[in-house]
């Protein structure tokens, strides 16, 4: 594709440089492009790796500045969010094909009161039950198991082996030590444009429905008990696990290995760093950080403190041994 008629397309807002004529094949990282590749600077991290690179076109912010000694000039983008423009340039150049070779694979078994979308797409081996809906133009990739009570929406893409709608994880422990299983009588909601990754479990609910809400991207491995809501919009990374009756807000971004304890709630506009143990609600926007959770400035600082607390002992252990002299 021609460099100018691609900026036309991912919202370029100027380009420095004539662009007629030059051809792009594909994109690339700013250290292995090539002359028919485009790539992008967002973290200022890799800014300095312009002056060495083969790239025919390098998509920017509105405020970079070229290095003064810069080896190369290629043609720079100048965007608002040239992640957000790169992506847009790889999806035009790299158009996805499709990993299925028919709508409705005809391994997969689907419950005839199921009621799937004529644009569904159904991959191989997927178990769909009884009382299931499935919107339009959504994907299911192989040996997902949909159980019943599940409505999807549209354009909701899920990931291979993700199990939906199996019973949460609830029991009453009886005089006796034994426990009695809760019966789990409620399902799943997942709204329009939600993205759910590989090997991702979502609970059925215990009452009601557990709900996914619209636009809402959870990445490869990632739990969501019983009767949680997640916020539109909210992105969730990798091996987090979210206990019953929780309630996320929009936009929020949780990162790795973060763990919620249930019946809780996040605001919107909540980030939380990886590995944290979110143990009470957060009810301010902000990012937080630690387990448990606590806003990220006041858990730099804990942590400032645990790092100077061999030396604080040390100089303790010199001033009782100097005290104990002086009392002699």
């Amino acid at each position: 594709m021609l460099l100018h008629e691609l900026a036309k397309k991912i919202d370029i807002v100027r380009i420095d440089g004539n662009a007629e004529g030059i051809e792009i094949t594909s994109v690339a990282t700013i250290t292995d492009a090539n002359e028919h590749t485009i790539s992008f600077i967002a973290n200022p991290t890799y800014e300095h790796f312009i002056s060495e690179t083969n790239a025919r076109a390098v998509i920017v912010g509105l405020e970079f500045v070229m290095p003064e000694k810069s080896g190369t000039t290629p043609r720079l983008l100048r965007c608002e969010d040239p992640y957000l423009a790169f992506a847009k340039a790889s999806a035009i150049l790299n158009p996805r094909i499709s990993v299925f070779s028919e709508r409705l694979d005809r391994t997969a078994v689907i419950n005839p009161d199921a009621v799937i979308a004529l644009t569904a797409t159904i991959g191989a081996h997927t178990f769909i039950a009884h009382n299931v809906v499935v919107g339009e133009g959504t994907v299911i990739h192989p040996n997902c198991t949909i159980y019943d009570g599940v409505t999807i929406g549209a354009n909701v893409v899920i990931g291979a082996g993700t199990v939906i709608g199996y019973d949460g994880f609830g029991f009453a422990k009886s005089s006796d030590g034994s426990y009695f299983k809760v019966p789990q009588t409620g399902g799943v909601v997942i709204e329009d444009d939600v993205e759910i990754g590989a090997n991702c479990t979502i609970d059925r609910a215990a009452i009601s429905n557990t709900i996914i809400r619209r636009g809402v991207k959870l990445d490869n491995l990632v739990h969501i008990a019983h009767n949680v809501e997640i916020g539109e919009d909210t992105v969730i990374a990798a091996q987090t696990g979210i206990s019953g009756s929780t309630k996320i807000g929009k936009e929020n971004q949780i990162a790795g290995q973060v763990g919620m304890i249930g019946h809780i709630h996040t605001a919107d506009g909540v980030t939380i760093i990886a590995q944290s143990g979110v143990s009470k609600s957060l009810t301010k926007p902000g990012v937080y950080q630690g387990a448990p959770a606590k806003e990220v400035r006041k858990a730099f600082r804990q942590e400032a403190a645990l790092r100077m607390l061999p030396d604080l002992l040390e100089r303790v252990r010199i001033l009782e041994e100097k005290l104990r002299k002086a009392q002699k």
